[in-house]
């Protein structure tokens, strides 16, 4: 997030943002090369990644001298509310230690933020987290409720082009549908790389992500108006100055009931996120629960998180994976690794266990 002088005026005067440069406090949680730090008091949280571990050196993956420039948002019945900055919702720290959580509280919905630490398949140590976004109907109507979540990157403004998928390099404004084939992005500098999740096992595809100047983004309650080719500037404010915004459009949520979204961000790893062995339901007959240890290729969620999908749909939504992975196998012609067919025949074991498949 590149910002212009008069952007710093502007702060100074409004008086709603900390001083540029002053330091942050939160409680902090640090597992193999990541440090999470929750900022309770504002509602935000700031990642960081050791990019030098001789002098314990962390560099931040995303803007982090006002932690409040990346949001979530959810918008409830046609309103949007701002998390963390509305009125109608409370603050608190919630979760344990090996799972913290931010909860925003209000008289018709509860909005958790759960993070649990993980590694990637080619990484041996903790290298990013999961974002576990759950929102609950606590009112007496069901509610149509969707959630929007900006994060704004840096890393790709001071070296281009500002982002990078698994099939295209991203310099102007764009937007990734749904049915894309990109299952992650990548915004990276001379020091290190913030891969964020698109689609896969375990993650929740987006009905889109909107890439664009951050300030446009930030300043619309909902979607900011798209041009495909436009650039990063909305002077003077704002120059050069990308960010990636999630939505997950509004769907119904009875009385009682919840919707779940799963988003993941850690250091580049060529591999993509693999496939989230961890998120395998137990089996019917009482077998251990997942552990992290498993195949070559797998993300791993760090201990204390048991990671059970645990419904038919979570289900369904394995076994597309699969036959999407097959398929792509069949279309390329390409020789497919054995670990590739070890983690698949784990994955059809554990499905036909659960369900008494021969």
């Amino acid at each position: 997030m590149r910002k212009g002088p008069l952007f710093w005026g502007t702060l100074f005067f409004a008086g709603t943002l900390f001083f540029a440069g002053a330091p942050l406090f939160g409680a902090e949680y640090i597992d193999g090369k990541v440090k999470l730090v929750i900022h309770e008091d504002i509602g935000r949280f700031s990642l960081y990644y050791m990019a030098d571990p001789g002098r314990e050196l962390y560099a931040p993956f995303f803007w982090d001298q006002d932690p409040r420039t990346s949001v979530l948002t959810v918008m409830v019945n046609d309103r949007s509310y701002r998390l963390g900055e509305s009125a109608s919702f409370r603050t608190k720290l919630g979760g344990s230690a090996s799972k913290p959580a931010l909860v925003f509280e209000s008289s018709f919905l509860t909005v958790t933020e759960e993070f649990s630490f993980i590694r990637t398949p080619s990484s041996s140590i903790t290298n990013g987290i999961k974002i576990t976004i759950t929102v609950a109907n606590r009112g007496e109507q069901p509610v149509n409720a969707g959630v929007r979540f900006l994060l704004d990157t840096s890393m790709g403004e001071r070296f281009p082009p500002h982002f990078t998928t698994d099939f295209r390099r991203i310099n102007a404004e764009t937007i990734i549908e749904a049915s894309s084939e990109d299952s992650y992005w990548i915004s990276r500098d001379s020091r290190l790389a913030l891969m964020g999740s698109v689609g896969g096992l375990g993650i929740t595809r987006p009905d889109m992500i909107h890439i664009a100047n951050w300030k446009r983004l930030n300043d619309a309650p909902w979607r900011a108006a798209y041009i495909a080719g436009r650039n990063f500037n909305l002077l003077p404010l704002s120059v050069d100055d990308s960010a990636v915004c999630y939505y997950y459009e509004p769907s119904l949520i009875a009385q009682g009931g919840s919707r779940v979204i799963t988003v993941m961000l850690a250091s580049e790893d060529t591999r993509g996120f693999g496939l989230p062995l961890t998120a395998l339901p137990q089996s019917a007959g009482g077998g251990q629960s997942p552990t992290t240890e498993g195949p070559a290729g797998a993300l791993q969620e760090t201990p204390g998180d048991e990671g059970e999908l645990g419904d038919l749909e979570a289900d369904l939504g394995i076994l597309r994976d699969m036959v999407a992975r097959i398929d792509g196998y069949l279309a390329s012609g390409a020789p497919v690794a054995e670990e590739d067919f070890t983690v698949l025949r784990f994955l059809i074991a554990q499905i036909k266990l659960k369900y008494g498949l021969p």
